[in-house]
């Protein structure tokens, strides 16, 4: 259907996310630009949500270099004293929701950066709970 040509050691990444995903709330894919890391996610919830039985997958993408900060998370004005909450959190809100029929994946898609990164470290570890300025 996508015209791909099955490789055994890209299967084997497709393979170790799918094991990784079983295990882990959150993990990084990382490898040089244009080498399928994108691929590999597309091809893996694909088969997911199509397989038997299916279990409906979604990726909400977002490329947090293209953002600031504030932009990501959100900001709490000092003079008025309320949040503003950033494109991550809004996702975030949305997206962690029992009631949903479907996993979701939100994608940080691009460079990695300490800044961003460590910030997520919140979500990646076992509390599984975004801290952010506002509590």
């Amino acid at each position: 259907e996508q015209k791909l040509v099955e490789k055994d050691a890209w299967m084997l990444k497709v393979i170790q996310l799918y094991e990784t995903s079983l295990v882990r709330h959150g993990f990084m894919l990382v490898g040089p630009t244009m080498c399928g890391k994108s691929q590999i996610m597309n091809i893996l919830t694909t088969a997911m949500t199509e397989g038997h039985p299916p279990q409906p997958h979604r990726m909400v993408v977002m490329n947090p270099k293209a953002i600031t900060d504030a932009q990501m998370y959100g900001v709490k004005s000092l003079p008025s004293d309320e949040w503003t909450p950033g494109v991550f959190a809004t996702i975030w809100q949305k997206m962690n929701n029992r009631t949903l029929k479907y996993t979701s994946w939100i994608v940080c898609d691009g460079p990695i950066d300490a800044i961003w990164i460590e910030n997520l470290n919140t979500v990646l570890d076992d509390n599984k709970i975004l801290t952010l300025a506002n509590n």
